[in-house]
């Protein structure tokens, strides 16, 4: 069922695809390269994909299979990297090594493939969710000295924030004295 999402028609070439099924995400990216000449169904359709645990956010990958996609077009285009058979059995290296160094504590990776190509991707951690929004009644205290919070002269809130608080007024009494 999942097969349709993988490598799609024509109408889904360069999107980036998730499905999430089986406690698994599929990340799919399909490309299409159409020319007459060179293949003998007028186009080739690849994609390049991911296959995560369901607890792994999947949005770190996508620029990352973004790229990826991108640059393994462009070699095709280019060399036929994909589809010539001196070059197909190096796909497979490929992949691997990324898959190694995607997992590695680095999270980067540096591939240099011939004088023309070098690959470098790096899988980022998702931001931190927001911290909850800070009730009315709060009543703040400073963690440093006010003389250090002073050294940001530049940012205009600290300076009308940090003299109003004193550890008794709570946060809508500071925000009504500042307007």
């Amino acid at each position: 069922a999942t097969s349709e999402y993988i490598i799609t028609g024509n109408e889904l070439a360069n999107q980036t695809i998730t499905v999430s099924t089986h406690g698994l995400h599929i990340l799919s990216r399909p490309m299409v390269i159409c020319d007459t000449q060179r293949y003998e169904r007028n186009s080739l359709l690849f994609a390049v994909g991911f296959v995560l645990r369901r607890n792994v956010d999947p949005r770190p990958f996508w620029p990352v299979l973004s790229n990826l996609s991108a640059i393994f077009r462009s070699m095709e285009v280019e060399s036929e990297f994909l589809s010539h058979y001196r070059t197909r059995p190096q796909v497979q290296v490929v992949l691997e090594d990324i898959l190694v160094s995607l997992n590695s504590k680095q999270r980067y990776c540096n591939l240099l493939f011939d004088d023309a190509n070098l690959l470098n991707l790096h899988l980022f951690r998702p931001p931190p969710p927001p911290p909850p929004p800070v009730p009315d009644y709060s009543v703040p205290i400073l963690l440093r000295p006010e003389w250090q919070l002073q050294l940001y002269d530049c940012d205009l809130a600290i300076n009308w924030i940090v003299p109003q608080i004193d550890g008794c007024k709570y946060v809508k009494q500071i925000s009504n004295s500042t307007e």
